[in-house]
């Protein structure tokens, strides 16, 4: 990994390096032609100057002087004179053509380059004023200062690409020591040991800290799935192999007793057991088959007026004889003075019939278990809330509760009988979203739980 980032992130720095380079090369290159240029204008600008103040002061030896000057200090320069109106050379950098007629071409004409310019005094024209350069010199003088330029670029974009490849290099390690590490602790969790020590990696400030922290979270959420995987398999084979062992048991003592005579009152009793674990079982198969049409949203409501009170009493109905074993005190309350809703209600029968079982399997003997329905007027709801007096739900276990396969492990050990799967609530709250409304719980430890939802009520009320 660590040759091939290194080498991507070097191949990337040189790549944007030569195009910088090349784009800066030509740019430069551009302008050293165009400032040659301008000088040469500067130059010629400078001299038809210098002409114009010699004419007003009549002073022939200053331009004379100033033509030879040129000559020296500009080694491009074949050439600087001056001619008046009638094309004769009163200045000239070559003293002997003073005098002459201004020439306008030659033998040289074609390799040199002749630049001229009018020399005036307001509207009045006095001469003119005319520079001849080499345009091999020229040339000779541009590819020397492009030349310099292309060795310092050279020497700049090799320093350049010097730092560069250091801090690709130094880059690199940053980058790929913490990933080995975190490749190392993904191996870690793939072995099944959630315990991660991120090292140096939980203290960074980057993205790798981030993902480091964000890697160590989902370890941990992998820690409570497994946990919770077994929990399930422990529940699954619980559901499963009491209510199969119970049927197995009857069916072998009704194969026993067949030759010797079963009497009624024992048929009944064998049959009603069989029952029971049949429906158990049906009860635990229906549950997965509800979350798994719930969560591919194949659950329709059919919505129509239900009487909350009736329905809450025939709950409380289904589970008389479970009140009585455990010695649990029961009762509907509430302030509605009609008790009709809109809702499916079929679901909301199941919604109940969960909430209170799981109020009777998490109440300790002795203790209660009411239903108070409550009239929202300014919402138009009534609230339906099952509250017992359990062990209590922690305050950092109350969003846990309504996912798959969670119970709270405090309540599931204190509980006596068949524990559940875990299910009952996910379907509780998937099946009141259905219905537009949310399923809240509040819950203290030792003193028990209130599950609360809501319902809109039916214009008019029925009776």
């Amino acid at each position: 990994m660590f040759p091939k980032l290194a080498l991507s992130v070097s191949l990337v720095l040189a790549a944007t390096l030569v195009c910088l380079t090349l784009c800066f090369y030509f740019a430069e290159k551009r302008q050293i032609r165009l400032e040659a240029g301008l000088e040469r204008q500067a130059l010629l600008n400078n001299l038809a100057h210098i002409a114009q103040e010699s004419f007003l002061t009549n002073d022939d030896l200053l331009l004379v002087k100033y033509t030879r000057w040129l000559s020296k200090w500009n080694p491009s320069m074949i050439s600087a004179s001056v001619a008046d109106t009638r094309g004769a050379v009163v200045a000239h950098s070559e003293p002997h053509r003073i005098g002459q007629r201004a020439l306008s071409g030659g033998t040289e004409a074609s390799k040199m380059l002749l630049l001229s310019h009018p020399v005036r005094l307001g509207n009045r024209w006095l001469g003119t004023a005319s520079v001849s350069f080499s345009e091999k010199t020229l040339e000779d003088v541009l590819r020397y200062r492009v030349g310099q330029l292309r060795r310092r670029l050279l020497q700049i974009a090799a320093a350049a690409m010097a730092a560069g490849w250091v801090v690709c290099l130094g880059l690199s390690c940053s980058w790929t020591r913490p990933i080995k590490q975190l490749t190392c602790l993904a191996g870690q969790v793939g072995r099944g040991q959630w315990d991660l020590d991120l090292g140096s990696l939980g203290r960074r400030h980057d993205e790798l800290g981030v993902l480091s922290r964000a890697f160590k979270g989902m370890s941990e959420q992998l820690r409570q799935l497994d946990a919770m995987k077994e929990d399930f398999v422990s529940a699954v084979t619980h559901e499963l192999r009491s209510p199969l062992g119970a049927i197995e048991s009857y069916l072998n003592l009704i194969a026993e007793e067949l030759h010797e005579g079963i009497p009624a009152a024992a048929w009944e009793n064998y049959l009603e057991r069989l029952r029971i674990n049949t429906r158990r079982l049906a009860r635990f198969v229906n549950d997965l088959l509800d979350v798994a049409a719930l969560e591919r949203g194949k659950i329709q409501l059919e919505q129509r007026p239900v009487d909350l009170v009736l329905t809450a009493q025939d709950v409380m109905g289904l589970f008389a004889l479970k009140f009585k074993e455990k010695c649990l005190s029961y009762e509907i309350a509430g302030n509605s003075k009609s008790g009709w809703v809109v809702a499916d209600p079929d679901k909301i029968r199941h919604v109940l019939t969960n909430l209170v079982s799981n109020a009777i399997k998490f109440t300790p003997d002795g203790g209660s278990v009411r239903i108070v329905i409550d009239a929202l007027e300014s919402q138009k709801l009534l609230r339906i809330s099952v509250i017992d007096t359990g062990f209590g739900i922690a305050e950092n276990d109350r969003v846990k509760i309504f996912s798959k396969f969670e119970q709270v492990r405090f309540a599931r050990q204190q509980a006596s009988g068949p524990k559940g799967t875990g299910l009952g609530l996910t379907l509780c709250k998937a099946l009141v979203e259905l219905h537009g409304q949310t399923l809240s719980v509040e819950s203290e430890l030792g003193k028990g739980s209130v599950f609360s939802f809501a319902l809109p009520i039916a214009e008019g009320g029925f009776h």
